[in-house]
């Protein structure tokens, strides 16, 4: 299945997180995401390939980082091994190993990584990213070719954010050879949290791309390698969101080889390096074409959400508020908040349904009509009415929900907190 004139490790580029890695001894797909209109229909490509299975070819080994849809395609995975037979998929030992067992429940065959896989000269290491919270599920791969002469060594960080005790595992001796890691970010911020006009939002959004070069240079000092591959996080808003796109506070590659020498941007579909010569073929050396952006957003910018297909009239405020009172004492016994901190729903009754994510609350949901009364710390949510049901019974995940941009959030006061914004990964009945 490999190549033998392979002398390392050989690394091409697909789409956004998804690259072959390839040793003399095996060839492994990571995160392969090819189908639009993921996270219930915000998510696009751009650029596109019409026939990505043919391109990437037969792997061995498939790895998946994590659950996020931009890098556990089960559609694109059916049709690759409908083409290619039936891959063992590789994945991290997770305590909640949700990524596992949604595989498991289409039906692939998944092997959960408890320690190093060894294929001849080839070994392959799935590390984990534990921060002791509910809501772990990153992961990086380590894949290490033992040569006669040396180690050959590639680092695939995917998404996992900067944290030095997690990448000091990563530190050798001798220098990782290529690096993949991050260097933007998707998500709602800060493009769902104020109004398009807002002065604030352009602000937020150049503070947003600051703040995660900052990361990806930070990983870089802690973690040495020859050559870095700015990766991952690409992707087009479409249907009612296209609207958006501007103010997301993503990056192009590009951007990044202004922070470091010894980035290489590899180009979409075309893009390879190898640990042996560390020359890049294809390297992509201008920012995406705008023209080639805003002829991609007119064309997905009338589709559809995956809720559209509700039927609004089977979906009363009644219910949504039963669901509401019957979702928050699950939530909270999984919250990470140990303070008060409010979610104020808006209803098209006017009203608001308002909950705490405190674990220690006590008080069921409670509506009110005057936004002046509203408690605080808060976050107040502007969603539409299906969705917000889709989210309650489990028809969609509020994950999804949020790194797709699927509602409006305001915050009073204007701070983050991440217990908060976990404890909605369990608000459903």
């Amino acid at each position: 299945m490999t190549s033998q004139s392979i002398n390392g490790i050989h690394i091409r580029m697909m789409y956004s997180a998804c690259v072959v890695i390839e040793t003399p001894d095996c060839k492994i797909l990571c995160d392969p995401w090819f189908t639009d209109g993921i996270y219930d229909g915000s998510w696009y490509l751009h650029p596109k390939n019409e026939d990505p299975i043919s391109l990437i070819g037969n792997c061995d080994y498939v790895y998946i980082s994590h659950i996020h849809p931009d890098h556990y395609d089960p559609k694109f995975l059916h049709g690759y091994f409908a083409k290619y037979g039936k891959k063992e998929i590789l994945v991290a030992d997770f305590p909640e190993n949700y990524l596992a067992m949604s595989i498991q429940r289409e039906g692939f065959s998944v092997s959960i990584c408890k320690s190093g896989t060894k294929f001849k000269n080839t070994e392959i290491s799935i590390h984990p990213h534990i921060t002791n919270s509910l809501s772990d599920i990153d992961s990086a791969l380590l894949v290490q070719y033992h040569a006669d002469n040396r180690t050959h060594r590639v680092l695939n960080l995917n998404d996992c954010v900067y944290d030095p005790d997690f990448l000091n595992q990563f530190v050798f001796e001798e220098q990782i050879d290529v690096m993949l890691l991050g260097y933007t970010g998707a998500g709602p911020y800060p493009q769902t949290y104020f109004d398009v006009d807002d002065p604030s939002l352009v602000h937020a959004a150049n503070k947003k791309k600051s703040q995660f070069f900052d990361r990806y240079l930070e990983t870089v000092k802690h973690v040495p390698s020859k050559v870095r591959v700015p990766f991952a996080g690409q992707y087009v808003l479409g249907g009612c969101l296209a609207v958006l796109n501007d103010v997301r506070g993503v990056a192009d590659a590009i951007e990044i080889k202004e922070i470091d020498d010894r980035a290489v941007v590899l180009k979409e579909y075309e893009g390879e390096i190898d640990t042996e010569s560390l020359v890049a073929v294809a390297e992509r050396i201008e920012p995406i074409s705008r023209t080639s952006i805003e002829s991609r957003i007119r064309e997905i910018e009338s589709f559809p959400m995956t809720y559209d297909s509700i039927n609004a009239g089977l979906v009363p405020v009644g219910l949504v508020i039963n669901l509401l009172n019957k979702a928050l004492p699950r939530a909270r016994k999984k919250s990470e908040c140990v303070d008060d901190y409010f979610f104020a729903f808006e209803l098209s009754s006017g009203q608001m349904a308002v909950l705490n994510a405190n674990r220690d609350g006590v008080s069921g949901v409670q509506m009110i009509d005057n936004s002046e009364q509203l408690p605080e710390p808060r976050s107040e949510i502007s969603i539409d009415l299906r969705y917000l049901f889709g989210l309650l019974t489990g028809l969609f995940h509020w994950n999804n929900a949020e790194v797709g941009s699927q509602f409006q959030t305001r915050r009073v006061p204007d701070q983050f907190s991440r217990e908060a914004q976990n404890f909605l990964n369990f608000l459903t009945v």
